[in-house]
């Protein structure tokens, strides 16, 4: 069989003769992925993830993945292209696939495998969009209490850290966050954004080439946070911008199989083709909504300039606002935030503010119809909205199977990529990330309880924007630290007590075998 390969970028590049796919697969956090779909795989032989990598290698296609499972060994596979029957599975003991090293080693041994083709790189698991580096050892009572001046207590309202005595205040009313939060994710934490590209640069600069493509499987990870991070070492990323689902790989055969049965595509087809596959698998079961979303990277410098470019205009209009103009102007922005596709940050699925993820394609459409005049708000919005044109590749309509009741609707033609906004509404609660995202000029007699600030929150003013919108606001808490649940690829959509169709109107209720649970 003639093998697949992907055209050349430009006339520059190095013609390659194929295409290694290599897949990144940290479930050992987390006893459903590692065990999907129903519990009962106890081997990486019994994982359906296996099944779909040997047919991907059967399509004409390198692979190599490594996957690490719960109470179990972290296994290198290694598939030749063409030769599904030639598998080699061998046991790495036991690895830490939240450390950087870990992703720049394995795809070293990919490029080092497979020294001539296009590498293309599937992560797997969970996603958040923008985590913070955070050195652990650092986390010490003395240091979250700063030496005894803040006290934490843990409330009876949704469980939130809470700062006695009112909030500390910064100089002119901005809020100043504790330095971390005493309650971090205990288990699931997939790489920090900071890692990710740390990761990337690493192999980089070891000799991987570029890649091809990334494809986030996973979910919140089409942010601009992690994708300007990401974007120096790679050509397109696939990704979604709300929950995705999680399918072990049912999906990447077809798409293989497309590649195999043209022979050649850009890149960019197959990014795309990534998310059509999502797309084709998860709509042929019903009630699994996402938002797909395809992006040439070298286009992220420009998306970022423009989120600065609005930020500085928002900036303008509360600053230069008089006392009596300033109620007025943070009520226009709220309102435009409230009106904004808002993303999940919170176990009720009610996509909506407070959520503190915000398209930022809807939110800069909201603001273009708001009269910030004077202020070029307006003209800034226009700006990025040109910007981010056709990034997002389908939107789907439907009743998500783990919130009966519930409409995800993303069919709005301006989606493209989230973005961090914490506390939309000014109700004093912030996300647990909250204090690592604002700490853009940590204080140098502080340990550094993050050590790695991402290049977004240095080059742009979108973190000033958030602390001048919030000034004068009082802080009450932290929300609950937790990476966000990844709902698996299940069968059966359960509607309310008492409920015989539909809630959405589409149709009969999808029929299956299994209850639904979550990861």
């Amino acid at each position: 069989m003639p093998t697949p390969r992907l055209q050349p970028r430009d006339t520059h590049s190095p013609a390659r003769d194929s295409v290694v796919l290599a897949v990144y697969a940290p479930f050992g956090s987390d006893p459903v992925l590692s065990s999907f779909p129903d519990g009962s795989s106890r081997q990486l032989a019994q994982h359906p993830l296996v099944n779909s990598l040997l047919q991907i290698a059967g399509s004409g296609v390198h692979v190599t993945a490594l996957v690490d499972l719960v109470d179990d060994d972290t296994y290198l596979i290694d598939i030749p292209a063409g030769q599904p029957a030639s598998m080699q599975t061998v046991s790495r003991w036991k690895q830490d696939m939240g450390s950087p090293n870990t992703l720049a080693g394995f795809l070293r041994h990919a490029h080092e495998l497979h020294a001539t083709s296009d590498l293309v790189l599937a992560l797997e698991g969970h996603g958040a969009g923008f985590l913070p580096e955070i050195d652990r050892s650092k986390l010490t009572v003395a240091n979250l209490t700063l030496q005894g001046q803040v006290e934490w207590h843990i409330t009876s309202a949704g469980g939130s850290p809470v700062l006695p005595q009112g909030s500390p205040m910064l100089p002119q009313g901005s809020p100043m966050l504790p330095q971390g939060s005493p309650m971090l994710p205990a288990s699931q934490m997939p790489l920090s954004t900071w890692g990710l590209g740390d990761a990337l640069k690493q192999a980089t600069d070891a000799g991987v080439p570029k890649l091809a493509a990334i494809h986030f499987n996973n979910c919140f990870n089409m942010s601009v946070e992690v994708l300007h991070t990401v974007a120096p070492y790679a050509d397109y990323a696939t990704g979604y911008e709300n929950y995705n689902f999680f399918t072990a790989g049912a999906a990447y055969p077809a798409v293989f199989q497309k590649l195999a049965a043209a022979g050649s595509a850009t890149a960019q087809q197959l990014a795309q083709w990534f998310a059509d596959g999502n797309k084709d698998i998860l709509a042929a079961k019903g009630n699994h909504p996402t938002v797909g979303c395809v992006v040439q990277l070298g286009r992220l410098q420009a998306i970022v300039e423009r989120i600065d470019d609005l930020a500085d205009a928002l900036l303008a209009a509360l600053r230069t606002s008089t006392p009596a103009q300033r109620p007025t102007v943070v009520s226009k922005i709220r309102d435009a935030i409230r009106r904004a596709q808002q993303f999940d940050t919170n176990a009720n699925m009610d996509l909506e503010a407070p959520d503190e993820l915000t398209d930022i394609d809807s939110l800069a459409t909201e603001l273009m119809a708001v009269d910030f005049a004077p202020f070029k708000v307006q003209q800034a919005a226009a700006g990025l909205r040109d910007a981010l044109k056709d990034i997002k590749r389908y939107g789907a309509v439907d009743a998500p199977w783990t919130a009966p009741g519930e409409r995800w609707d993303f069919s709005a033609k301006n989606l493209a990529m989230n973005i961090f906004l914490p506390d939309p509404l000014l109700l004093g609660l912030w996300d647990w990330r909250s204090p690592y995202y604002l700490d853009v000029n940590p204080d140098p007699t502080l340990p550094r309880v993050q050590p790695h600030l991402i290049d977004f929150v240095k080059v742009t003013d979108w973190v000033d924007f958030i602390v001048e919108y919030h000034k004068g606001q009082p802080f009450k808490g932290l929300l609950p630290a937790a990476i966000p649940e990844f709902p698996v690829f299940n069968a059966r959509y359960e509607p309310p007590k008492g409920r015989q169709t539909d809630p959405c109107g589409d149709g009969d209720i999808p029929k299956g075998e299994d209850k639904p649970r979550r990861a």
